[in-house]
């Protein structure tokens, strides 16, 4: 119901099914759904309402953990998912996720193949050079398929062997021929049969496997925690799951804070600028104009896209005092969720903030990326969300020029705006409270001077900037794809004389 855009049968569906769970972890599944279904639809009322006894049912479970039975042990690891969307606390949410992730592993039953497993005839193993396999059902017109396709271009072919193991998706879609089958040396495309990517990447005999789905996908997180390479790593898809077969989360000096390791249970490995580069984004024909969305030439036009996940009551608030305290400006909101629902929410918000609805302008989906970028041209202005910061929509933000206001927290969605901007060359627009975001917000609404001269350095930034320079990231990358198996091949020889001067 909820892919479909039903979502009041979404929540009803999600309610029953958490009246007839037979226990305390299926209700505690049955509970994600009710809050996955309230957020995707913009109802935040709905999701609060809820979140003590989701919160209780977490806290029970990981305090009296016992076996789980198969059917809901694949979904508890993605039960806390939510939290950061909720708020900027990772001192206290990465540890409950990672305790999740520990109790999900350890009902995990390792997998034993019969003999006759058909398998493909797996790449000839070259001595000299290492086997990276990525493990994806993002690698097409997703944002990490967009994000991630620098890297598979550059990759060095004489150093490395590339395999990509698609889960869920076509091997026909023409994104992913162009930009990732034709660049790994073999792909594989599956079906959410988990065990048999085990086998295949145990069969290839993969050195490092980087998993970009996180928690954004059980069945990724399955394969991940039967560790079938001896180096595991989450990059790109979302914040670290916390599972213990992982062995790194690839970030940068910026996008998580220097003690951040202390609550982590991946190592942290950061690169050396930026932990995601792009050579730039494809742009369309917009679609947009001031006119026909019955906006003044003369207007500050505000703009924000995001999902009803990221729509945080708090931050919307400060979007309304913005947009209060300049004269003449208007609010975009684009995102994918329920029309009515997110109306009525940041109607309501305005109400209470003095702003009217004939200043804000709803926005429908457009039928492509391309569209949507060049339709980022009409703003004057982006405002970001917070706790959770856009990723791919702030890049695109960057890339056309336009300037924005973020606010920075400690979690690693409250900071990929913040390292983007500093690593595109640019300060302006970074805020590290509620009220710096509003000051940013209404000072660039403000002085249009100033909104040229951030427009004129991210124009020029792109010959010089590290977020425009996926071929240096891939170089640094690949570095630390050398460094990891240096370290674990010595970690190995270690053991084995450790092992040899006991017997």
């Amino acid at each position: 119901y909820s892919g479909i855009d039903l979502h009041s049968k979404a929540i009803a569906t999600a309610e029953d099914y958490y009246q007839l769970a037979s226990d305390r972890f299926e209700q505690l599944f049955a509970s994600y759904l009710i809050q996955r279904s309230y957020l995707t639809a913009g109802n935040w009322d709905g999701y609060l309402e809820r979140l003590n006894l989701h919160r209780d049912l977490v806290s029970d479970i990981v305090t009296n953990p016992q076996i789980i039975s198969p059917k809901i042990q694949r979904h508890l690891i993605v039960s806390s998912y939510f939290n950061p969307y909720l708020e900027d606390n990772p001192r206290i949410n990465k540890p409950l996720q990672n305790k999740l992730a520990s109790v999900y592993q350890n009902n995990i039953q390792p997998l034993t193949f019969h003999s006759d497993f058909e398998n493909k005839v797996p790449l000839e193993k070259k001595t000299d050079i290492i086997r990276i396999g990525y493990l994806a059902s993002t690698l097409r017109e997703h944002s990490v398929g967009w994000l991630s396709r620098w890297l598979f271009h550059y990759h060095d072919r004489q150093s490395f062997q590339i395999f990509t193991y698609c889960v869920n998706q076509k091997h026909t879609d023409k994104f992913n021929h162009k930009w990732f089958r034709s660049k790994a040396d073999i792909s594989y495309y599956f079906s959410t049969n988990y065990k048999e990517i085990v086998a295949q990447i145990r069969e290839d005999e993969i050195d490092i496997l980087i998993d970009l789905d996180s928690l954004t996908f059980d069945v990724s997180c399955l394969v991940m925690a039967h560790k079938p390479a001896p180096i595991q790593a989450t990059w790109l898809g979302l914040d670290a799951s916390g599972l213990p077969a992982i062995d790194y989360f690839i970030v940068d000096p910026f996008v998580l804070p220097d003690d951040a390791q202390d609550y982590y249970q991946e190592k942290l490995w950061r690169l050396p600028q930026t932990y995601l580069a792009v050579d730039g984004f494809e742009v369309g024909i917009p679609t947009l104009n001031r006119r026909d969305l019955e906006i003044p030439d003369d207007a500050v036009v505000y703009f924000s896209s995001q999902g009803g996940y990221k729509r945080h009551p708090d931050n919307i608030r400060c979007q309304m005092r913005i947009i209060k305290a300049v004269p003449n400006s208007y609010l975009l909101i684009k995102g994918k969720s329920d029309p009515d629902m997110i109306r009525d929410l940041f109607g309501k918000i305005g109400e209470e903030e003095g702003v009217s609805l004939d200043r804000l302008r709803f926005l429908p989906g457009v039928p492509d990326e391309y569209t949507h970028r060049a339709n980022l041209a009409i703003a004057d202005v982006v405002l970001d969300t917070f706790p959770y910061n856009g990723a791919t929509t702030t890049l695109e933000t960057l890339w056309m020029g336009i300037p924005m206001v973020t606010q920075v927290g400690q979690q690693f969605a409250a900071r990929n705006s913040y390292t983007f901007m500093l690593n595109a060359g640019i300060t302006e627009g970074i805020a590290w409270s509620q009220e710096e975001y509003i000051e940013w917000g209404i000072k660039l609404g403000l002085d249009r001077e100033l909104r040229w001269q951030i427009k004129g350095k991210l124009h020029a930034s792109r010959a010089t900037a590290p977020v425009w320079n996926a071929k240096q990231f891939t170089l640094d990358m690949e570095q630390a794809y050398r460094e990891m198996w240096a370290k674990y091949q010595e970690q190995k020889d270690c053991y084995s004389i450790d092992l040899h001067e006991n017997n």
